[in-house]
């Protein structure tokens, strides 16, 4: 090889990499410099309320676990609902299929306790996936074939998913035992995933934020279907003068982004509750964050993996800074409402610059 061809192949271009991480950065720290302003406003002292929060989320060993417990169900929806954005299916009712998926998770592991320990939680999860992917392929089928854009409705499906829910649990499901307690009975230890950390709850859903970001990664990457995915995410006419199936594409990113929330609500079923509890899902904001994650990472499911875990470790942490300094929890949402303000400026200023150009 030429010393011209050796100058070649060392000059990489760094800049899309450069871009990809600066947005992310640039909404972080504006983050922390407005949840500056809070701590300042509570009284509170910058480098001590951010050292606890730090020490709340990865102090010890027992916070880490927290912090990954909390951030798997994060990290799972974002993919999730980045497989459909992707794709152009704007779905933003990944909070409703993770309480579909994980009230059929409950559902089907107590209707067959008999089950043996390996195949238990297996067939509970396939039941979680299936509910959360027919959750999200009725909007899909709406869009598809009647033109009712799937951002409305998959966000109005979160309300009717999580009141079906409570219906559910508060008369025909309920565990009598439970007292006041809106939820189904225990289910069968069988169907448990089993902890992996002795001491803690981690349980094996760990296992989720390591392989589904890999193989969701080499689906829209490396197969035929993830390239599909992106030509019709990109422009949906131009994708189906091209050959493609516009409209099966965009229903099956909706099912596999729906399946992917639901193992979610799964996960939360059989790793770390045991049972579905009323509103545990919808109040922990799961769902959300995870929307933030993805957005955050312009919906890479790697970098989803590291947003995900970041935003878990600030809300752990913030819980431990709320309990030793009178900084409030809110500081949480700051943070995350600061990160979406700044991405949603950036896709507007692209947004006006290819209409500029004539690209849209």
């Amino acid at each position: 090889m030429s010393a011209e061809s050796d100058v070649r192949v060392a000059r990489i271009d760094v800049r899309p990499l450069v871009a990809a991480v600066a947005v992310p950065l640039a909404a972080i720290a504006l983050a922390i410099a407005l949840g500056a302003v809070v701590i300042l406003v509570a009284g509170e002292s910058i480098p001590t309320a951010y050292a606890e929060l730090v020490r709340g989320a990865v102090g010890n060993p027992g916070n880490l676990a927290t912090t990954v417990i909390r951030s798997i169900p994060i990290v799972v929806a974002g993919i999730g609902i980045g497989v459909a954005f992707r794709a152009g299916a704007l779905n933003l009712g990944a909070e409703g299929q993770m309480v579909i998926g994980a009230l059929a998770t409950a559902v089907v592991a107590n209707a067959l306790p008999g089950l043996p320990p390996v195949v238990g939680p297996v067939v509970a999860l396939v039941a979680g996936c299936l509910g959360g992917a027919a959750w999200a392929f009725v909007p899909g089928l709406l869009d598809v074939r009647l033109g009712v854009p799937m951002l409305i409705t998959t966000l109005l499906l979160n309300y009717v998913g999580a009141l079906f829910a409570s219906w559910a649990v508060t008369y025909p499901l309920r565990d009598l035992a439970a007292g006041g307690i809106a939820q189904t009975v225990t289910l069968p230890q069988a169907a448990w995933l089993p902890v992996v950390v002795p001491g803690t709850r981690l349980s094996l859903a760990v296992v989720a934020i390591v392989a589904l970001p890999i193989a969701v990664r080499w689906l829209l990457a490396r197969s035929v279907v993830g390239y599909e995915f992106r030509m019709v995410g990109l422009n949906r006419a131009f994708a189906d003068y091209g050959g493609i199936a516009a409209g099966r594409r965009v229903l099956l990113a909706a099912a596999v982004s729906g399946a992917i929330c639901g193992l979610a609500g799964s996960l939360v079923v059989l790793g770390l509750n045991h049972r579905y509890i009323d509103g545990v899902i919808t109040s922990a904001g799961w769902a959300w964050s995870g929307f933030t994650a993805a957005i955050l990472t312009g919906f890479d499911p790697i970098l989803t993996l590291v947003a995900g875990l970041f935003l878990g470790g600030l809300q752990v942490g913030a819980a431990g800074m709320a309990r030793t300094t009178e900084v409030p929890l809110q500081l949480v949402d700051v943070v995350q409402a600061t990160i979406i303000l700044v991405v949603a400026v950036r896709f507007a200023l692209r947004l006006r610059v290819r209409r500029g150009l004539g690209l849209e």
